[in-house]
Parts: structure tokens; C-alpha cells; sequence
């Protein structure tokens, strides 16, 4: 019975001593460990989110080109796209600005469609564009000045739109059409 005693009273005695201890031998060993614990779990971190978004990017990249491929493949489609996108161009070439308009808005909802089709989703063109990022379309500044014009088409009641204005704005979409491999 009296070495219980003891054995609790030493337990007791040892456990309010760490309490006395002096604990800068502690920290000084602590502290640099912890800091080399922190940068290597910070490390792993960072790899961690860079690999994470390299993957997600190929992901959405494959399903992206896979969609568009499968959905311009035949020939017949490829046929009638290249169709389509030429009886916009000579709408956008007519001399009635009405025609020339409705050529813009065609071809905004063209690429509206195609973006859809590649996994971007959104209400419209504009919600769509927001989405890409510019490693995945190059002409993407093309294409949000050829979607701008659209815009103040549908918009603006006054809007004026030049011959000029809509061959270059048609060029632009046609840029992004190439680039995604639709025509």
C-alpha cells in the first residue's frame, strides 16, 4: 500500500513540475521545427492547388475539344456549318444595315451555341465569355469587341452599324470560329 502512496505522490509531484520547468528549451527546439513543419506542409499546399488546377484545366479542355469534335466531326456538319457561316457573311456584306445586323446577331448566337456545346454554360455569349480564359480561346479579346457590337445592336435603337464596322466585327467572330475548329 505504501508504494501506491509513493508511486501517486511521484506522479503528482512530476506532473506539477512541468509546470515549473523552465520551458525555454522547449520553444528553442520547438520553434524551428515548426517553422520547417510549416514551409513543408506549405509547400505541399501550393503543389498541391497548382497540380489540382492543371488538372481541372486539362479536364475541362478534353471535354471541351471532345464535345466540339464529336460535334463538328462528319463531314456533313462540317459542310453545313461552313455553309451557315457563309450565308452570314454575305448578309454581313449586304447594303440594307438591317441585313447587317441581323448577320451580327446570327453570328453571336452561333458562337453562343458552339460555347455551349464545349461546356461553358451561361444565359447568353457575354455570361459564357466571362468563363473562358485566355489560354483557351486566343482571340478572345476579338471576340469580346465583335460581342460588344452585338450588344449595343440589341440595345441601342439607334445603334448605326457601318459596313465596315460589321465586316470587321464579322471577322472577328469568324477568327474565333477557325480557332475552335468549327469552320
Amino acid at each position: 500500500m505504501q508504494a501506491l502512496f509513493d508511486f501517486y505522490i511521484y506522479s503528482i509531484e512530476s506532473f506539477f513540475e512541468l509546470f515549473t520547468y523552465d520551458y525555454r528549451i522547449y520553444l528553442a527546439i520547438l520553434k524551428p521545427i515548426s517553422f520547417l513543419l510549416s514551409l513543408v506542409f506549405g509547400f505541399f499546399i501550393i503543389y498541391s492547388v497548382v497540380k489540382f488546377r492543371q488538372i481541372m484545366k486539362s479536364i475541362k479542355g478534353i471535354s471541351s475539344s471532345s464535345v466540339l469534335a464529336a460535334a463538328t466531326k462528319s463531314p456533313e456538319m462540317q459542310k453545313k456549318a461552313f455553309e451557315n457561316w457563309q450565308k452570314i457573311l454575305e448578309k454581313g456584306r449586304s447594303l440594307d444595315e438591317n441585313e447587317r445586323k441581323f448577320a451580327l446577331i446570327e453570328a453571336d448566337s452561333m458562337l453562343d451555341k458552339i460555347l455551349g456545346l464545349a461546356g461553358y454554360t451561361g444565359e447568353n455569349l457575354g455570361a459564357k465569355l466571362k468563363q473562358v480564359e485566355r489560354g483557351d480561346i486566343e482571340s478572345l479579346d476579338d471576340l469580346w469587341e465583335a460581342h460588344k457590337i452585338r450588344n449595343r445592336i440589341a440595345h441601342e435603337a439607334g445603334f448605326k452599324l457601318t459596313a465596315e464596322s460589321a465586316v470587321l466585327a464579322l471577322s472577328r467572330f469568324e477568327k474565333a470560329l477557325k480557332e475552335l475548329q468549327y469552320i
